[in-house]
């Protein structure tokens, strides 16, 4: 919490939080829609160019001392990476699941910050939390089922993604803590941009067939014309992207973490709802359970750390908390 922003109420905190999910939500509905329309390095390269028109546009909004400033860079650059593969993996499922089990698997990530934390930074894991992990772990396993003739491969993806965010959330906690969320922004959107570019050559230099592009049309698929309803939802993401982003770090400036974060799962209580309206489908009841799961792990692994649960511009400054 910065010295200079005042204390917000735990009312407008939780107004705030919710806002916030809302906007992932849609957000990541759009890209799930989208995925049948625009191959997704289509898609990155053309929201990384968004955001970073609006973050070049607004800059000047922010506080004085929210400018951007980038102390490490090498590191940055690296964070960025990791959470290029973190929203890649998650994306990339989403042709292929509901948004609810891709969500589910995705919100393991503050199990493996703590996982991560305690190998890589030292932190301090006491029983409580070890029992969360557990409890998480046999989540996914519910949602997962690898036991099931029915099992989906696809959910790999968003358990990929979790552990990418999960060391990126590592990394901006021991080495990113001098630079600016707007910074660390312009930095992962520059290397989305890279990155998409990449993909985008890479996919005109392999020539996928026909029928592997038909396999695989989101991963695969060349450039693609689009109309103009088409671009609309990719600054739609690109939007509800940088609400929600700038939304939550408000919150976290401003308020105790660990009272408010446990909050950002009410995602999982949103996206079921996108499910039925868009696709008709709700989460079978093994699924819902392992969400329950996941949620009371994640929030209690959160709330012991007051650290945040999302993908966003830096917000995890806070130092952890020694084990009670």
């Amino acid at each position: 919490m910065t010295n200079s922003a005042p204390e917000m109420n735990i009312r407008a905190a939780t107004f705030h939080m919710l806002a916030a999910m809302a906007f992932f939500a849609v957000q990541d509905t759009i890209v799930k829609l989208l995925s049948d329309d625009i191959p997704i390095w289509q898609l990155y390269l053309a929201r990384a160019v968004m955001v970073l028109s609006i973050i070049c546009a607004t800059v000047g909004l922010f506080r004085p001392d929210s400018g951007i400033k980038l102390v490490n860079p090498g590191w940055a650059a690296l964070r960025s990476v990791l959470m290029a593969g973190a929203f890649l993996m998650f994306y990339l499922a989403m042709p292929f699941v509901s948004l609810s089990q891709a969500a589910a698997t995705f919100f393991t990530g503050p199990l493996f910050i703590t996982l991560f934390g305690a190998l890589i930074n030292r932190e301090r894991v006491g029983p409580r939390r070890i029992g969360a992990l557990m409890l998480g772990f046999a989540g996914v396993l519910v949602i997962v089922q690898p036991w099931s003739d029915d099992l989906e491969i696809a959910l790999i993806m968003p358990l990929i993604a979790a552990v990418c965010y999960a060391l990126a959330v590592v990394i901006t906690r021991s080495r990113c803590l001098e630079d600016s969320a707007v910074a660390l922004s312009l930095v992962q959107n520059v290397v989305f941009a890279m990155i998409a570019l990449f993909g985008i050559i890479a996919i005109d230099m392999i020539d996928p067939s026909p029928s592997q592009i038909a396999a695989f049309p989101f991963l695969l698929s060349p450039w693609q014309p689009t109309t103009w309803v088409v671009w609309l939802m990719v600054l739609a993401t690109s939007i509800t992207h940088m609400v929600g982003a700038i939304t939550l770090t408000r919150v976290y400036q401003q308020s105790e973490a660990s009272r408010i974060a446990p909050l950002e799962y009410s995602y999982l209580a949103i996206v079921p709802a996108f499910d039925l309206l868009f696709w008709g489908t709700l989460p079978t009841a093994t699924t819902l359970s392992g969400m329950v799961m996941v949620a009371l792990a994640g929030a209690f692994v959160a709330w012991r750390e007051g650290t945040p649960v999302r993908p966003r511009p830096q917000t995890h400054g806070e130092e952890p908390q020694p084990e009670r």
